[in-house]
């Protein structure tokens, strides 16, 4: 089963979260007009300020989400190997799709409350790590629907013996 739309669903997920390890910002934070920059990634929170076209970084401050991306990657990969059992699939994707979904959800509480936070002389926007992690989710839910629409073809065949 291997060869299913699932693979290819479930791959593109475990993808885009492994992208995250590149160093995509989340969010970005300018303060003081462009001379301060803050940025937010999955490895943390980084302080730069920006003079000419020079960028230096002032501080770091460590936030361990890289561990729910490892998590989820890991996650995707043992759904995507237990093709041979469908019901344990099944539930694997389910248990995948709703984590991906509170991760995504709790990312727009998060950066929300970061943004409405942040001093009012800062220009705030999402990048495009946020949009990549966004992206997960539907491709989640494609590899979700392709468990269940073999475990319907699986159950209708049980049927018809």
């Amino acid at each position: 089963m291997l060869q299913r739309i699932q693979t290819v669903h479930f791959a593109i997920t475990m993808l885009l979260f492994s992208a995250l390890f590149t160093g995509l910002d989340l969010l970005k934070f300018e303060l003081q007009a462009g001379e301060k920059i803050r940025t937010i990634d999955v490895f943390g929170r980084a302080t730069y300020t920006q003079t000419n076209a020079e960028k230096t970084l002032v501080a770091n401050e460590s936030i361990p989400l890289f561990i729910v991306a490892i998590a989820m990657i890991l996650l995707l990969f043992i759904t995507l190997m237990a093709y041979k059992n469908v019901h344990r699939q099944l539930s694997l994707a389910r248990i995948s799709m709703l984590i991906n979904a509170i991760l995504v959800f709790l990312l727009v509480v998060w950066s929300t409350y970061l943004f409405i936070t942040a001093p009012t002389d800062s220009s705030n926007s999402v990048q495009l790590g946020f949009y990549v992690l966004a992206s997960t989710l539907p491709f989640t839910y494609f590899g979700y629907k392709g468990v269940l629409k073999d475990k319907m073809l699986l159950d209708s065949i049980d049927r018809l013996r």
